[in-house]
């Protein structure tokens, strides 16, 4: 089953650094990503979600090769490749894999101007390893499908109070187990 977790961050820079070295934990396997998203929400208040995966030019390459192979048989591969690039652009912009961009936008909607999260999609997480990255790069966890120990240990590494003593909230409590519908 996959897990989802997010964690904000003072600024993008931080949250892209952070995505990148949970990106290397993937390859290192302390974590098994299946997706992880950058959303972040500028001054004026817009949202931008930055994928880790364009999948949108994925489907414009597919889209045109198939199209020149189709177009050659019909002895126009020039505009097979078009079409083909343009019916891959279409798909590829409406495909919606990973986690839900309606739910990215909702974490979007709850972090202050100027901050950033990170959403992660993993298969297995180890908690102790994502705790400290996420804590390095000066993150704190918002949201969590983990449950039981593994949420409490993130939990611990990552939310102080600010006498210095580790703790958790009640309210956070209740948010960490939201999680949305994957597709």
């Amino acid at each position: 089953m996959s897990e989802i977790v997010v964690a904000t961050f003072p600024d993008k820079q931080k949250a892209l650094a952070a995505r990148n070295a949970m990106a290397a934990m993937g390859r290192n396997y302390q974590i098994e990503p299946s997706d992880i998203e950058v959303v972040s929400r500028a001054p004026d208040r817009a949202i931008d979600i930055e994928r880790e995966v364009q999948t949108a030019w994925t489907h414009v390459i597919g889209g045109a090769v198939w199209g020149a192979v189709l177009g050659a048989v019909f002895l126009m591969p020039v505009i097979g490749a078009a079409v083909g690039a343009g019916a891959g652009f279409i798909t590829g912009r409406m495909t919606d894999i990973g986690i839900r961009d309606a739910y990215l936008r909702d974490v979007g909607r709850r972090i202050e101007p100027g901050q950033a999260a990170v959403a992660l999609l993993a298969r297995r997480v180890d908690p102790g390893a994502l705790a400290a990255t996420i804590s390095r790069f000066g993150g704190k966890v918002t949201r969590s499908s983990l449950s039981g120990r593994h949420a409490d240990q993130i939990r611990t590494a990552t939310v102080r109070e600010e006498d210095g003593a580790r703790t958790t909230r009640g309210a956070e409590k209740a948010e960490m187990r939201d999680q949305p519908d994957l597709a």
